[in-house]
Formats: structure tokens, sequence, C-alpha cells
């Protein structure tokens, strides 16, 4: 489908429904960016810099509040120039991952990026470099973005990670849930609402007799233990069964050792300091 966005015909402005799902281009109502601006920046300090790295026609740089350094990036150059006809924001025509802009920081950015993960990842890597730590991206984004223990935690490797659901007709036509996604620039970054996601990864990475040990076997842990020490030779040091159970690439949380070790303590015999065998 084509779509003249200039053209006199198609008055954009006013059509809250407007959306090109070709281009992943769904404009957000003005109503819906307005709840989410008072939702999610309630307390916005003025003279802040917020950035919309992909405006569209400019919803949420029209909810920002008055006073606020208002910040547009669109790659499409018709709907930037609506952009720049509709906010009182600074708008700039390009891709937001490499685009020069007139910042070197800023203290947010909010928006609802293309539905495209390799796009919104290049945009998130940029607004990291951007924020400073407490820094928040505040994104509608469709719900698989969190589907995966491997991508989120990617993310959470330098961000803190929280979302809310919200309904998917919102936007006429789409068929993906949808939720709102905060990333929190932290150096000690943490999962709100978001649980399983470091353990499950670290499972996926365990040698295959350990993952098969923990979804067939009755007793999880104990059947991974126990298998460990007999491919040990029936005893082993705490340290010698971690080795063995140990995912094949370095995990930064390790969830799984206290498992183990607590497996060992409660169902094996203890042959000397931090050494188990199997039990008789």
């Amino acid at each position: 489908m084509q779509f003249d966005l200039l053209a006199p015909a198609q008055p954009l402005v006013e059509d809250e429904t407007f959306y090109n799902q070709s281009l992943s281009q769904y404009m957000t109502p003005g109503w819906a960016a307005e709840a989410i601006v008072a939702h999610a920046l309630p307390d916005l300090p003025a003279r802040a810099t917020v950035i919309e790295p992909s405006c569209g026609i400019g919803r949420f740089l029209q909810a920002l509040p008055e006073g606020i350094n208002a910040i547009g990036v669109e790659i499409d150059a018709r709907l930037a120039d609506i952009a720049r006809a509709t906010t009182n924001a600074t708008i700039i025509t390009g891709d937001f991952r490499n685009v020069p802009l007139p910042v070197e920081r800023c203290d947010c950015l909010i928006g609802n990026p293309p539905f495209e993960m390799a796009v919104w990842d290049g945009m998130l890597d940029r607004a990291h470099q951007l924020l400073d730590d407490g820094g928040r991206v505040i994104m509608v984004l469709p719900a698989f973005t969190f589907q995966t223990s491997s991508r989120v935690v990617r993310y959470n490797q330098r961000w803190s990670l929280s979302q809310e659901m919200m309904p998917r007709n919102i936007f006429p036509g789409i068929r993906l849930p949808l939720m709102l996604a905060n990333f929190t620039k932290d150096p000690k970054p943490r999962l709100s609402g978001l649980i399983l996601y470091h353990e499950s990864r670290e499972i996926e990475e365990m040698p295959a007799v350990y993952r098969r040990a923990l979804s067939e076997g009755r007793s999880g842990w104990r059947a991974v233990v126990e298998e460990a020490l007999k491919r040990l030779g029936g005893e082993a040091t705490v340290d010698q069964v971690c080795s063995e159970i140990a995912p094949r690439k370095p995990t930064t949380t390790d969830h799984w050792r206290p498992k183990v070790r607590q497996q060992l303590m409660r169902h094996c015999r203890k042959m000397g300091p931090a050494r188990y065998a199997l039990a008789a």
C-alpha cells in the first residue's frame, strides 16, 4: 500500500489511526502518547532534554510539557516535515542510529520505534551513549522483545529492565501483544516484573545431559547433582561438581550454584570438607 503523506486528501495530523505496516510505522494516537508521558514521566524536570528517536509525525513530542528541550529524529523525510509543522521540537531527518545530534547528552528517550529488532537494538546502543546513569529509555515495543532469555540477559548486562502490558488495539490492524518497556541505564542492572530469564539462559548453556535431567527428572536439581557425581566416579568436591555442570558460556549471575550446593548438602553423603558422595 502506498501513502502520500503530504497530500491534502490524507489528513495525517488528525488521523490517529494511520499506520504503514510495510515500513513498521504505527503512529501512536495522540491521547495514548499523552497518557504514556503522564504515566512514565510524571516528574520530568524543567529544561530536561528528551529525544524521540523515531518521531514519525511527532505524537510524543506534542505530549511533552512546555519548557522541555524536545528533539525528534525521523528517517522518513515526509513524516519529519509533518513533525516540524505540528510541534515546537527540533526535528532532524535521518537514522537515529548514526545521525549527528545537536546534543551530546539527554535525560530520556521516549517513543514508538520500528518493530524490527535489528533496528531497535541499534537505537538502544545509541541511546546508551547519550544517557548518564539513571537515564531512561521508555518505548512502546512488541512483547516478543522480552520473550527470550538470551535477549533479555543481553539487555540486562547494562540496563535495568521493567515492562507494563498495553492493549494492542491502540493501533488498528496490529496483531502483536504490546508493552511499555522501561530501560534504565544502571551500573547494577536489575529486572522488575521479569523472572527466570537468567536462570533459563544458564540452563540453556549447560551440557545436554543436565538440561535433560532438569526437564525430565522429577527431582530437578537433585537429579542434576546425582548425574554429575556419577560422571565424576561417585564422589567429588563441590567445585568439581560445579565445574562439571557449569554452562559452556560464562554467565554473570550463576543462579544455579546455590542450588547445586543445597542438593549436595541435603541428599548426598559428606565425605570431608566440601566433599560429597552419592547416597548409599
